[in-house]
């Protein structure tokens, strides 16, 4: 047992039985701070000691301890003639209807639930202590045997008794009620913050969501420019190529015409001669409108999908640029296995292959490389097409290599690259048909792969 100073003279002293060292120092800190003298006892028999020792004002006890509990500790109290008057207090989680028949049975005054409130406790010592009872104490009205859940209590409680404890469970009761009550106000003022964070969340969402459409449209049509700035560098490559594709040709008819007046001049002209040169005039005037064609063809749009041979795209993207690749001097070898096809859009299939291609001669040009060569390999592989097209051109930077594809990014010098063709050579190859284009440095050049 332990004694505390007291807080003034003459303050009440409070016995506290609790086998719960952490439990009795709570309680017996929020009493001393009320001015309250304070012993603490950590068992039964211990409690049953001081209370003959020092005849404490009240008895405040756990109901579950070791050996003995509280409510025995009532009953022995009220059997001792000089303490039965003391008042008893019990601490109970109150779980059990038949803890109110337990208090009557034992003779305990008030009980409290477990965890308590301060206030409650509080109120009730003071009440004790003051004499301030609801029921005065009449004389003995016997006993009675009362049977609950199969179990029997005989309670030799007075009226007055009976009526305490009956008024400490209402008191309990209304005390748990008011709880539940500020418990309830306060689940309702959640529930209001929570709707308005959800409404304010969901406006904000809304918002989100708006401003991420915007941004897509946005997206989009930065999608469309580069696709028409794309498209117009490729009109721009071809109108070159068809220069080249003309050029000779137009030499050649040329001399077809000069041929004819000079013969005339000279009086060899024939009615042969003359049929002669008209059919080869025609001939070469039928290849470059059959040029015109190919152009047209591979300039108009893919509007939907259809299968087709790579190698045929292959050959026919080669004609339209072969004779600026010999104009530079550069070697091409086709090499093709499997006759790979593809569902798709060969235009775009076609642009994407001969923005490679040109870029590669662009490189040429650039490093003055004497033996240009490009190298292209077509074939199947688990189900896909794959095109490779290697050249000897030097490579690509390692610190740069990752950023071919980035948008306006670009290699060549001020005014001879838009920084487009690569980045909508992927965007074609991956977002319009499904496939993959990579780019990696080989020994003495660069090697890109088209998979689809």
């Amino acid at each position: 047992m332990q004694q505390s100073a007291p807080a003034q003279s003459g303050a009440a002293m409070i016995l506290i039985v609790d086998d719960s060292p952490t439990q009795a120092k709570l309680l017996e800190q929020l009493l001393g701070t009320h001015g309250y003298r304070i012993c603490v006892a950590r068992n039964v028999s211990e409690a049953l000691g001081e209370i003959l020792a020092h005849r404490p004002d009240l008895v405040i006890s756990d109901i579950l301890m070791p050996e003995m509990d509280g409510f025995e500790l009532c009953r022995q109290v009220r059997g001792i003639e000089e303490v039965k008057g003391t008042p008893i207090i019990l601490l109970t989680h109150l779980n059990d209807p038949a803890d109110v028949l337990h208090s009557l049975e034992s003779g305990a005054n008030y009980f409290v639930s477990k965890p308590y409130s301060n206030r409650l406790l509080l109120s009730r010592i003071s009440a004790v202590l003051q004499g301030n009872r609801a029921c005065l104490e009449g004389e003995a009205d016997g006993e009675v045997a009362i049977r609950y859940h199969d179990k029997s209590y005989l309670i030799h409680a007075t009226h007055a008794q009976t009526i305490e404890l009956l008024l400490a469970t209402y008191e309990f009761a209304a005390e748990k009620n008011q709880e539940l009550l500020v418990a309830k106000q306060s689940l309702s003022s959640l529930n209001r913050e929570l709707e308005q964070r959800v409404k304010e969340r969901t406006a904000a969402l809304t918002q989100e969501t708006a401003e991420r459409l915007q941004a897509m449209e946005e997206l989009c049509k930065k999608d469309e420019v580069l696709i028409q700035q794309s498209r117009m560098a490729a009109m721009g490559e071809m109108l070159g190529n068809i220069a080249h594709q003309w050029r000779q040709p137009l030499n050649v008819l040329g001399l077809y015409v000069q041929d004819l007046r000079m013969s005339y001049k000279s009086g060899r002209f024939s009615e042969d001669l003359l049929d002669n040169n008209v059919t080869k005039s025609m001939e070469i005037i039928q290849h470059m409108s059959q040029t015109i064609d190919d152009f047209q063809d591979f300039l108009g749009l893919d509007k939907e999908k259809r299968l087709f041979k790579v190698d045929q795209v292959i050959k026919k993207s080669v004609s339209l640029i072969e004779a600026s690749l010999m104009k530079h001097n550069v070697s091409l070898e086709i090499n093709s296995s499997g006759e790979p096809q593809i569902s798709g859009h060969p235009n775009e299939y076609g642009q994407v292959f001969i923005n490679i291609l040109m870029n590669a001669k662009d490189a040429f040009v650039e490093r003055g490389k004497s033996d240009a060569r490009i190298t292209v390999r077509s074939w199947t592989e688990n189900g896909r097409a794959v095109v490779t097209i290697t050249d000897n051109a030097g490579g690509i930077k390692e610190e740069i290599i990752d950023k071919i594809f980035d948008a306006y990014f670009t290699t060549k010098a001020l005014g001879k690259g838009t920084g487009v063709g690569l980045f909508m050579s992927n965007a074609i190859i991956e977002k319009s048909m499904g496939g993959r284009l990579t780019v990696r440095n080989v020994e003495g050049g660069v090697e890109f792969r088209i998979e689809v």
